[in-house]
């Protein structure tokens, strides 16, 4: 099976140009926990997680110490979000690891063995450098679920 097969062609795209605001509207309105970045002539630049957002909202620093949550007060997390929703995509993303990215003609067994060894939850599917689809874990297991009743 080919991942053109299974993938979704509705993958979360966003400009470079973009804003942390931009990523949290788009948040809400996502099938996937991934947005792709891409630049002006469309393609791949970056990618930004949940975890990614997150981290732009959290200090470094913190831990689970209670002294800590305590200084930081019950408002933190509400300011750091106001702070912060002028910060630049390119603050937040990541850089795409091109062996976590597949071709339409890749198997799923090559894109199963990338997400379980780079331990991320879905890979872009780049057409010259352009993302036209998704594969998630869970595109993968439905795709095993209907493999099993098929019989």
């Amino acid at each position: 099976m080919k991942v053109k097969d299974i993938m979704s062609k509705d993958p979360t795209v966003v400009p470079i140009s973009g804003t942390f605001l931009n990523l949290m509207e788009k948040l809400g309105k996502i099938s996937f926990h991934i947005i792709f970045v891409v630049d002006k002539d469309e393609k791949l630049a970056g990618v930004v997680t949940e975890t990614d957002l997150l981290k732009v909202l959290m200090p470094k620093y913190l831990n689970t110490g209670d002294a800590l949550f305590s200084v930081m007060g019950e408002d933190y997390f509400d300011k750091r979000c106001h702070d912060c929703k002028d910060l630049s995509i390119t603050e937040i993303m990541s850089k795409p690891v091109m062996s976590a990215t597949a071709k339409e003609d890749d198997t799923i067994v090559k894109v199963a063995a990338a997400l379980l060894n780079k331990k991320i939850h879905a890979v872009p599917v780049l057409r010259d450098g352009k993302v036209i689809g998704i594969v998630s874990r869970l595109i993968l297991l439905r795709y095993m679920t209907k493999v099993i009743h098929k019989g």
